[in-house]
């Protein structure tokens, strides 16, 4: 029998009672006690039903407000959604793990794992609206939002929750809400994004929607928006912190002719709406090669149709010889080595 039902039986056996009991002489206290179990049955109503039309996992019945945001989102779930890990995740890094044994095979994983460095900014992959923040001794500091559709999607063991954001807040896709972390029971691990979607509280499976990343003019939109939530010491702070973490997502955003935010680009040096041609430079590249100009390099391939699974990582490893190989050999350079010298930077024009 459910609780309700429990309830209502309850309830209908104490009116019985106060019924049968109450003395004939006393009519005003049988009512009285008559509308007293009346207002009980109400206020269980009220703990247990929702005026929302849209039922997004929780019991939690929020503010008018927040509610008025929430009704606002599409009907509709978005199917196809990014990585919401904003910089330096390439879509090939992404693996399933939704479903794995977790607590010695005690019980599932109910989300996805995204492996990232601390501190690497987190970004709604849809509208949404903050439903809650909060910090747990398992899921560590965590963000939830109510999106499109009837879902949940719930952010977890964050470093920290960005400027602004709390019960209520509306996101918009791509807005920066948190920053990966290790907090709660990840503590002492990699840190990592675990990334939960929810229908009427049942978890799903993320992997399958997260068919793409944020191009790079979302990216530097994302973080041009946020900088300007910040006074000039704390934006030239955030910049700083940026670049230190995800140095070659900035290279290759500018590498690609993506003006960057005036605060990135100091801290990374060098004009913001520098291109290519200045961060690759003159040195020779191969197998080893580290650094801006290996940014540069690969995703000049990249733009080219020669695919490099990791992205553009700044380490020039076998799938970037590979991808060079393959671009030689298309343009008639020889030998197609996989040496980047100065015939195919000349080729590149990237000089």
């Amino acid at each position: 029998m459910s609780t309700f039902t429990n309830t209502l039986t309850a309830l209908a056996l104490s009116a019985a009672a106060v019924s049968a009991s109450a003395p004939l002489g006393a009519p005003v206290a049988h009512a009285q006690s008559v509308s007293d179990l009346s207002q009980l049955y109400s206020s269980y109503l009220a703990r247990h039903t929702t005026s929302s039309s849209r039922d997004y996992g929780s019991r939690t019945r929020y503010s008018s407000a927040t509610q008025r945001e929430i009704n606002k989102l599409d009907d509709d779930p978005v199917k196809v959604i990014p990585v919401p890990v904003l910089l330096g995740v390439a879509l090939s890094s992404v693996s399933p793990n939704f479903g794995d044994p977790r607590g010695g095979g005690t019980r599932s994983h109910e989300g996805e794992d995204i492996m990232a460095p601390k501190g690497t900014p987190v970004a709604s992959p849809t509208d949404a609206v903050v439903v809650r923040t909060g910090d747990g001794a398992s899921s560590g500091i965590t963000v939830t939002t109510a999106n499109p559709g009837g879902e949940t999607f719930v952010y977890m063991h964050l470093d920290s929750i960005a400027e602004g954001i709390k019960a209520g807040t509306v996101l918009k896709e791509g807005q920066i809400l948190g920053f990966v972390g290790d907090t709660g029971n990840a503590k002492g691990g990699a840190a990592h994004l675990h990334f939960e979607i929810r229908k009427n509280r049942e978890a799903t499976d993320p992997f399958p929607r997260l068919s793409r990343t944020f191009t790079h003019e979302e990216r530097m939109d994302s973080v041009e928006a946020y900088l300007k939530k910040l006074d000039n010491d704390d934006a030239e702070e955030f910049a700083e912190d940026m670049v230190s973490i995800q140095r070659s997502a900035f290279v290759s955003a500018r590498s690609a002719g993506i003006t960057l935010p005036d605060e990135i680009a100091e801290a990374l040096g060098g004009s913001a709406a520098s291109g290519a041609t200045t961060a690759l430079g003159g040195r020779d590249l191969t197998l080893g090669s580290e650094g801006d100009d290996v940014v540069a390099l690969q995703t000049a391939l990249i733009a080219k149709g020669y695919a490099i699974p990791a992205g553009a990582t700044g380490y020039f490893g076998v799938q970037t010889q590979t991808a060079l190989r393959q671009y030689q050999s298309a343009n008639g350079i020889s030998p197609a080595s996989g040496y980047f010298g100065p015939i195919t930077r000349g080729k590149l024009a990237l000089k």
